[in-house]
């Protein structure tokens, strides 16, 4: 932040401030006096000023940019140290993450929906997970303004991910069901599966279907004429016998179709990912300043991620390998986190 050399408090102690904050899921101001009250040393910004100073962003993308650098620095140590990336494709989901918006529905980033927790504005973020357990990290979380394509978003975000990992499966629900996204994802060369809206053709393919636990519609047209693209559809019982229908662009084997099922169960990763990070990390404000809101959902977003980082630290050193459950829980993570910067400092390390 653009905070004065001979300034009162410097970057450490509003990062410190919101971890705090991120850490009790409040409001910055009530928090700031909370950590005063529990801080054994030294004075602690004030809510009021650590909003003056993340008001002067300037741009959207100067703080993309910043969160951009802190995600290469986190991946890169946890290839560097760990090699956990470099050895091993690494499955994906996408999902667009929104946070309820209750002011007046004037900035461009307030985009409408279904009516959830008394509003139906939010601000969206396309969002994608790794969904292999212990190794779930958030790799990419673009704001979504109401003209956004999201096709477009999405090519932008797969660009820059295939530069930090091998992506195995793209997995994401049904919402992704478009043309443009699937010609997104074939290409860039990787393997997808979502669940199928079930349109008028679909329809038809499930009245083909009657009488077969799975059957296999390869290379079907979805859409019409120059705006189509052909994909693989999977209509498959589940465990009840319930029909359903799949979207890929690979090879289905009708009597291994089943397996879809546990394959896009995956997708639930990305689910408990963010819901970790709403529960336990978030920053919470009124402020119509979107600069602010940007950086308080991102701020979150890497201490999910260093909380990954650290419980897979902790996993290899204790058990010598990467547990799929947490060691150390995220609240006790950020705790434990405040402790070790201060005495870091202390010691003047």
């Amino acid at each position: 932040m653009k905070v004065h050399k001979n300034a009162k408090f410097k970057n450490k102690d509003f990062l410190d401030t919101l971890s705090f904050t991120a850490q009790q899921t409040g409001f910055v101001n009530l928090s700031a006096k909370s950590f005063k009250e529990v801080r054994e040393e030294g004075e602690v910004p004030s809510g009021d000023l650590i909003m003056y100073h993340f008001s002067k962003f300037e741009s959207i993308e100067e703080i993309r940019k910043i969160f951009d650098n802190i995600l290469d620095i986190t991946l890169g140590y946890a290839k560097k140290n760990y090699n956990i990336f470099q050895t091993r494709k690494l499955n994906i989901a996408y999902d667009v993450h929104s946070i309820p918006y209750y002011g007046k529905r004037t900035n461009p980033y307030v985009c409408g929906g279904k009516p959830d927790r008394g509003t139906a504005k939010f601000f969206n973020f396309l969002s994608c997970s790794i969904v292999e357990g212990g190794r779930r990290f958030i790799v990419d979380a673009i704001p979504i303004c109401q003209i956004d394509d999201i096709s477009k978003l999405m090519d932008i975000s797969l660009t820059r991910i295939k530069e930090r990992i091998s992506i195995g499966n793209v997995y994401c629900d049904r919402g992704f069901n478009r043309v443009k996204i699937f010609r997104v994802l074939k290409k860039h060369k990787v393997k997808f599966l979502m669940p199928m809206v079930r349109n008028p053709k679909v329809k038809r393919l499930f009245d083909e279907a009657i009488g077969f636990k799975a059957k296999v519609f390869n290379n079907f047209r979805i859409g019409e004429k120059e705006n189509s693209e052909e994909v693989n559809v999977t209509i498959v019982d589940d465990s009840d016998g319930v029909k359903h229908a799949f979207v890929c662009n690979f090879e289905v084997k009708e009597e291994e179709a089943q397996s879809l099922y546990s394959l896009y169960g995956k997708r639930w990763g990305i689910e408990t990912s963010f819901r970790t990070l709403e529960e336990d990390m978030r920053l919470k404000t009124t402020s119509r300043n979107y600069h602010i809101r940007l950086f308080y959902f991102l701020f979150s977003c890497c201490l999910y991620n260093f909380w990954i980082l650290a419980n897979i630290c902790v996993s290899l050193a204790l058990y010598g390998r990467i547990k799929e459950k947490p060691v150390v829980e995220a609240k006790l993570f950020i705790l434990i986190l405040a402790k070790v910067q201060s005495e870091y400092i202390d010691t003047g390390g």
